[in-house]
């Protein structure tokens, strides 16, 4: 099977949501031959926030209520199964991601939103911004009707190119109401990804498995699309993600 890394990488100096951790990776130790021929071991300390670089938020991100589950509680089964990425990159860096923007780029694409899968939100903003300032300034977001539109369609996984589902800078009377919806729909949200540009308009079997983090409000995650080779006849593999997506269970 032929795999695309969507994840950005982890470095200091990374860009993150206004308020959150800066991300440091510092090198703790460093591979030394000791006098008795031994041999020490690098090592790197890590200092992030839970939503560094690619992640999936969980719903206590949002959510104050006491049933409301961290990403360690999430199940493993939704975060794969079939995903298609949308070309929404007309839409310009400020404004709302709309439902008839939704369903002219899935027409477009020749596409089905997949039941129990995931959707990936291509705006251009990684490539354009990525890792200047600009990256955090201004990109465009869903509105609610577009993300209870995809909810309706049964998607339980939205992804972007960009610090957050939700338009930058804050416009409208709501706030924050792509993650709104997600919180009442149950529907996760994946943000910070990294170039889309080799999976737009295209169907695959997606895969984000987050760290699992005790209390964690999000995962960072390694973002993959996975494709059959070319000529692969062999039907045990692909597509083996046809098979029907648990419930969330939450």
């Amino acid at each position: 099977m032929k795999m695309i890394d969507l994840s950005q990488e982890i470095f200091s100096g990374l860009p993150v949501y206004q308020g959150h951790q800066p991300t440091v990776v510092h090198r703790l130790r460093q591979v030394k031959e000791l006098p008795d021929g031994r041999w020490t071991f690098a090592v790197n300390a890590l200092f992030i926030s839970d939503h560094c670089g690619s992640h999936t938020d969980s719903f206590i991100h949002m959510d104050p209520s006491p049933e409301a589950k961290d990403i360690s509680q999430l199940p493993l089964d939704i975060f794969h199964g079939i995903g298609i990425c949308l070309d929404l990159s007309a839409v310009p860096p400020g404004e709302f991601i709309t439902r008839a923007d939704l369903q002219a780029a899935l027409s477009r694409a020749g596409l089905q939103l997949p039941p129990r899968g995931t959707v990936l939100i291509y705006t251009g903003h990684y490539e354009r911004t990525f890792p200047t300032p600009a990256y955090n300034a201004r990109h465009p977001g869903l509105n609610r009707e577009a993300m209870e539109w995809l909810a309706d369609g049964g998607v339980i996984n939205v992804g972007i190119d960009c610090p957050s589902v939700d338009v930058e800078p804050h416009q409208g009377a709501e706030w924050k109401p792509a993650h709104a919806v997600c919180r009442e729909r149950q529907l996760l949200n994946t943000e910070n990804l990294g170039d889309l540009r080799p999976v737009v308009g295209q169907e695959f079997y997606y895969l984000g498995l987050p760290l699992k983090i005790a209390g964690g409000t999000a995962g960072p995650i390694r973002a993959v699309a996975i494709f059959p080779e070319e000529g692969d006849s062999d039907a045990r593999l692909w597509p083996f993600s046809r098979t029907p997506r648990p419930s969330l269970g939450v």
